[in-house]
């Protein structure tokens, strides 16, 4: 069932409950009024008869007779009732009706004066009869020198009304009921509008592959929010296979110089007898080392589409002691001095990201680098400077250092892949941080580095 036959639906179903139950607290409440008429009606007349302000029926049935009351001018006989009249035997003495009202045990016993239990004397009751097929609402009422007066009234005018009332509610609740299901599924499918159009973008990007499709609501509600964030949504992977596009276009680039070294190199060792073996060692030389800048490519490349590794939840921890822990690896590996000085701020993120951030500048620092000369590293409040004595950055190339297999005048020849400061900076984009590429501080040279935020110390975890 589609949502707007859903609403069209509750609509109807609430409308047609709250007509139902107001017709029905309605129809009982004339039905008691209307009973409470009829029982007031013949209380009242049974209570004339029986204190002689009207004429009883006497004598005989279906009129008047025998003797007039005390009462010099009562009340003129009304054929609105059957007034019946029955001695303490129960039998009838005069009846206003060619028709007898039937008489019961309770009848008997206010006619005799019974005290009908423990109640004490029973001097009225209340009884529904019916007589020749028409209901009556009977009032009985014992009379000072016994026997007893019957009143009954035809209800059949109240039940009239009540059967009239009944239908009127139900026509009304039905008639109610389906305009207000017409009315939700028109809301309905005004509220959905939306929907269906957003429905139908998604659609058609799922078909067309077409990120660029516009999603066209402009809405101030909460569709119009999931509208925006459908649109952000198809911008990102908009952007992402944009970046893809020419992540694979650059490294299709970058591939074709080492594999075109290789496979000269190879040609030339498939002529391996006619060479001496300080020419054979050389080109195994140099096809060892395409294989290694091969290899170091293909993993950052992995590492760029692949979103900077499978990243493990940020924690809590102390950034110059990641620093420090990049540091002596490159030590290890190189004779280079490397000075560090920096505070104990905390940050928010992967150790391991970090430290291959930092690993990175300080790669590229020690390539740059002059011999013999030291590498400075400054940590403060979540930055990482990595200064060096080398040529330095121009001006105009300090953006653009960051971008994919971007290489500087300077280093075009050198060995590298142009991907290491490229993700340096989406290792700080990942982080909510930023990088930059300046000029050395302190001499000649480059400051190359990346900031990220400080977290809480007291909430912080070392790692």
């Amino acid at each position: 069932m589609s949502l707007r036959a859903r609403l069209a639906l509750l609509f109807f179903l609430i409308t047609g409950i709250g007509i139902g139950l107001v017709s029905i607290l309605a129809f009982r409440s004339t039905s008691t009024e209307l009973g409470t008429e009829t029982d007031q009606f013949v209380r009242n007349r049974a209570t004339e008869v029986a204190q002689g302000l009207r004429e009883p029926p006497r004598g005989g049935r279906g009129g008047r007779g025998g003797d007039q009351p005390d009462n010099p001018s009562p009340l003129a006989f009304d054929p609105d009732a059957i007034v019946q009249t029955i001695d303490a035997n129960g039998e009838i003495t005069g009846s206003s009706s060619t028709a007898d009202i039937p008489i019961s045990a309770v009848d008997l016993q206010l006619a005799a004066a019974d005290t009908g239990g423990e109640n004490g004397r029973i001097e009225s009751a209340f009884q529904n009869i019916e007589v020749d097929g028409v209901r009556y609402r009977l009032y009985t009422r014992s009379l000072a020198d016994g026997g007893a007066v019957q009143v009954a009234r035809a209800t059949s005018e109240a039940d009239r009304v009540l059967d009239s009332l009944r239908n009127q509610f139900l026509l009304i609740g039905l008639l109610m009921a389906g305009l207000a299901g017409v009315a939700g599924w028109i809301v309905a499918r005004q509220t959905t509008k939306p929907l269906r159009q957003l429905s139908a973008a998604a659609g058609q990007v799922a078909s067309t592959q077409d990120f660029d499709t516009p999603i066209g609501i402009d809405r101030s509600d909460e569709v119009g929010a999931l509208a925006r964030s459908f649109q952000e949504m198809l911008d990102a992977l908009a952007t992402s296979r944009e970046q893809q596009h020419r992540l694979v276009l650059d490294a299709g680039h970058e591939l074709r110089t080492p594999l075109t070294s290789i496979r000269a190199n190879v040609a030339m060792l498939e002529r391996a007898d006619s060479m001496s073996a300080e020419d054979r060692t050389e080109l195994l030389g140099a096809v060892n080392a395409e294989l290694r800048e091969l290899n170091e490519l293909f993993s950052e490349l992995i590492e760029l589409a692949t979103d900077s590794q499978d990243a493990e939840p940020h924690r809590h921890l102390e950034l110059l002691g990641v620093v420090e822990h990049a540091v002596a690896r490159l030590d290890r590996r190189s004779n280079r001095v490397i000075e560090v000085r920096g505070d104990d701020a905390m940050v928010l993120g992967d150790a391991t990201l970090i430290e291959r951030a930092v690993s990175n500048l300080l790669g590229n620092a020690h390539k740059f680098s002059p011999p013999n000369t030291p590498i400075h590293v400054v940590v403060d409040q979540g930055r990482v400077a990595v200064r060096d004595e080398g040529p330095g950055i121009s001006v105009d190339e300090r953006d653009r250092v960051f971008d994919r297999f971007y290489r500087t005048d300077a280093t075009r020849a050198m060995t590298g892949s142009g991907l290491g400061l490229a993700i340096v900076a989406q290792i700080a984009r990942n982080h909510g941080g930023h990088v930059w590429a300046a000029d050395n501080p302190l001499g000649v040279g480059a400051e190359v580095g990346f900031a990220i935020p400080v977290s809480d110390p007291t909430a912080a975890s070392l790692v």
